[in-house]
């Protein structure tokens, strides 16, 4: 009958760690190839008993080499930026992007080599407490993840995404938070300088271009895609995400769009709109608007199907029944 391998010692808390870290801690090589542990590639090891994830295999690596640096997609997912799927799954998406001085021969399914030139200002450090575990934390023991800084994973996200992306993810760099709803944080991830700054190399006439079109205000993906639509169709540019407002006073919500000089506004209901209570208040704020003399018009996904042809039509024709004409120009 097979042994049960004696448990890890608490010096080696990670889910994923190197040969090193295990010859320190007390680990005898044979200890290493016992069938609780999954040899990944030379000289780094992890717990089968936990999931594998991008954030563990990036933190072992960055502690095995004080030069490396997270960048490209895996920077993107672990700074929650808002890729399409299946970009954006982080559990499975391997291998795990690393720059390091001179790139590095032997990349392999778990990770992927580049020779990126880093200046200070593309790099931050964050901090990792260990798992202990019953599942808690050990905030005595932390692991530090040296990764790009998120206008640089910006400008890296060039050759994998296409142009309205780019545009929203610039988008929800530049933002403000919401009060009371992103705690710890008060102010934009950057400014839109910061991204100016990283309009360079190779795709910089791409990443100019979606400069061009970054606005403060798009809370979503979704908001970015239908704003860059009505613009395209020469509707005129709309505000969002500002109170409806009559003779300066606030009359009403936020909605994603407004045209206040033709009483029009617009909401794109997400799936997170789908939940009861929130569909009680959607209705309440609709009641409002209608109320106070605005027509609003709510979108949903099939909306914005086909370059957002049914949400354009549905919107120009809710301006023009407002008085909007369209210019020879447009």
């Amino acid at each position: 009958m097979p042994r049960v391998p004696a448990p890890l010692p608490e010096s080696l808390p990670w889910s994923v760690f190197t040969r090193t870290e295990a010859l320190a801690s007390g680990l005898s090589p044979e200890r290493l190839r016992r069938s609780d542990l999954e040899n990944l590639r030379p000289g780094m090891f992890r717990r089968r008993n936990r999931p594998l994830t991008e954030l563990d295999l990036s933190l072992a690596l960055c502690r095995n080499d004080p030069e490396a640096v997270v960048v490209g997609l895996t920077a993107a997912r672990l700074h929650s930026l808002p890729l399409p799927h299946p970009l954006e799954a982080r559990d499975a998406q391997l291998p795990v992007h690393v720059a390091i001085p001179g790139g590095r021969k032997g990349s392999d399914r778990f990770v992927r080599w580049h020779n990126f030139h880093l200046a200070r200002r593309d790099e931050e450090w964050r901090d990792f407490a260990a798992p202990r575990e019953d599942g808690s934390w050990d905030p005595d023991v932390i692991s530090r993840l040296r990764i790009t800084s998120r206008p640089r994973t910006w400008r890296d996200l060039a050759p994998h995404l296409p142009f309205w992306r780019l545009v929203a993810i610039g988008d929800s760099l530049v933002r403000s938070p919401r009060p009371g709803l992103e705690r710890g944080r008060a102010e934009p991830w950057c400014t839109v300088e910061d991204l100016r700054a990283q309009c360079t190399g190779r795709y910089a006439r791409a990443l100019h271009r979606a400069l061009d079109e970054v606005r403060i205000g798009s809370d979503s993906p979704m908001e970015t895609l239908l704003r860059l639509a009505f613009l395209r169709a020469g509707l005129p540019a709309p505000l969002l995400n500002e109170p409806l407002r009559d003779d300066g006073r606030r009359q009403g919500h936020d909605p994603d769009f407004q045209w206040p000089e033709y009483r029009v506004c617009v909401e794109y209901d997400g799936g997170s709109h789908n939940a009861p209570d929130q569909v009680a208040r959607d209705i309440r704020r609709s009641r409002r608007a209608s109320q106070a003399g605005w027509t609003e018009l709510r979108l949903h996904a099939e909306d914005v199907r086909e370059e957002c042809a049914a949400a354009v039509a549905l919107v120009t024709a809710a301006l023009e029944k407002a008085g909007w004409k369209r210019s020879v120009q447009s």
